[in-house]
């Protein structure tokens, strides 16, 4: 088995089998985070299929993920998902940057929500097999300047947001358009609450660009316990599960 292969097998089970709620949930903030930097925005904006058909766009775009997750860069299915990748990509009005930016929030964004709500912080070897998988991607993408392990991409990706980060319209109209499938993968029982318990999920500088509205400092701490619990009761269940 290739270095690239095994990256894959073990970042494939953290977002499939150990943590897969919370990577999913992960990857939706992620892709929430793309909405704060203008030039991304407007371009998200200017294809009109984000703020006309938001759900559609965001399962269509996770269906692409999940297939390259599931089956790998390799595989059949994993290229031709790359394929499909590229060719969207292809001709946009951006630079490098804004793509490696794109791959860091679905790399760095979604193990950093694992790590403050899952039932044990990812593993050293888990964030190297993300970062190989994107970096992975990057390269078949034609995409450079991908920094050139997890951490180097965390502190890049932290940095490009504070430069960039910014209120636009573009942005706020993004939100707006799709926010309410965030709240819907929370739970039913939040009812009337459920989009103020996903702006729970935003840090400050997203919640600024983004024009959220706040939520409680008691509705992030629910948030944050009720995250957590769920998150170890499913790996209770699942170890409870594979044991037998």
């Amino acid at each position: 088995m290739s270095d690239e292969e095994q990256a894959h097998t073990v970042y494939r089970r953290l977002a499939l089998v150990d943590f897969a709620d919370e990577l999913r949930m992960g990857l939706n903030l992620g892709f929430y985070r793309t909405f704060a930097v203008p030039s991304i925005a407007r371009v998200l904006v200017g294809t009109g299929k984000m703020s006309s058909r938001p759900v559609e766009r965001a399962k269509a775009t996770g269906a692409l993920m999940y297939a390259l997750i599931d089956h790998g860069l390799e595989a059949p299915a994993g290229r031709a998902a790359v394929e499909t990748l590229s060719r969207l990509h292809r001709g946009l009005p951006v630079g490098d940057e804004e793509f490696v930016y794109v791959l860091a929030a679905f790399c760095v964004a979604p193990l950093r929500h694992i790590d403050r709500i899952g039932w044990r912080p990812t593993t050293a070897e888990e964030r190297a097999a993300a970062h190989a998988f994107y970096a992975g991607l990057a390269a078949r993408m034609g995409i450079t300047g991908v920094p050139g392990s997890y951490e180097a991409l965390g502190v890049w990706m932290d940095r490009y947001e504070a430069r960039t980060f910014a209120a636009t319209a573009e942005g706020r109209a993004l939100m707006e358009a799709t926010f309410g499938i965030l709240a819907e993968r929370l739970p039913s029982a939040l009812g009337p609450l459920a989009r103020t318990a996903a702006a729970a999920l935003f840090d400050e500088r997203l919640l600024q660009a983004t024009g959220i509205r706040p939520a409680s400092r008691a509705v992030r701490w629910a948030m944050r316990v009720g995250l957590s619990w769920k998150s170890r009761r499913s790996s209770g269940r699942w170890q409870s599960e594979n044991s037998r």
